[in-house]
């Protein structure tokens, strides 16, 4: 069984793991819902939520494999997940806008810009706010990168979440602060060249 871990009494993730690659789980417990916050792709994951029996709803930051690949493994009452996930997914709710949900405790779902994945989706509750991969870089002719204009964006998107800390998929420190964060995405944005649509790495 998966180690679950608590950050508050209402909220907890499972861990990343590289062998295989599973994305960081989160889970808001709500009144009525378990709230899972991507359904990672390691097999000890679907087992520890199929072990727990309250009906459960999945937000799903985006299309790779390591953060939705369960999706077919786990039951889920819905599933909420941009355009391009819903390519993949072949089911669920699109986030076209801001969703607002309260189940004893608030629940909002976002579409957050990214060069990492098109389509990206973020959940905040309280003071957490789960971004999933959408802060990191992409890759381009070979080359680590960011989409200046989607970056631009996604900072302005993030400034505006009342969360204090955003936890990171994949990162050792999981929950870091908001500050630290939008403090390192706008020292990349500062090295653009305005005649490029890319921030080279």
């Amino acid at each position: 069984m998966t180690e679950i871990l608590k950050i508050t009494d209402k909220i907890s993730y499972i861990k990343a793991t590289g062998n295989p690659l599973s994305a960081d789980v989160g889970m808001i417990e709500g009144d009525e819902y378990l709230w899972i916050f991507d359904v990672g792709a390691n097999e000890s994951v679907s087992i520890s939520l199929k072990g727990i029996t309250k009906p459960k709803k999945a937000v799903v930051s985006h299309f790779h494999p390591d953060h939705m690949a369960n999706l077919e493994h786990v039951m889920l009452e819905e599933v909420f997940l941009g355009a391009n996930t819903f390519k993949y997914a072949k089911r669920g709710t699109v986030v076209a806008d801001d969703i607002f949900i309260d189940d004893g405790v608030k629940i909002h779902i976002f579409p957050l810009p990214s060069s990492h994945a098109k389509g990206s989706v973020g959940l905040e509750t309280g003071d957490y706010a789960f971004l999933g991969d959408a802060t990191y870089a992409t890759m381009k002719q070979g080359r680590v990168c960011y989409n200046a204009s989607v970056l631009k964006e996604e900072i302005t998107v993030l400034k505006n979440l009342s969360a204090k800390f955003f936890l990171i998929s994949h990162d050792e420190k999981f929950i870091r602060p908001k500050e630290e964060i939008i403090a390192e995405l706008e020292e990349i944005y500062s090295k653009r060249d305005p005649k490029e649509s890319f921030i080279w790495i």
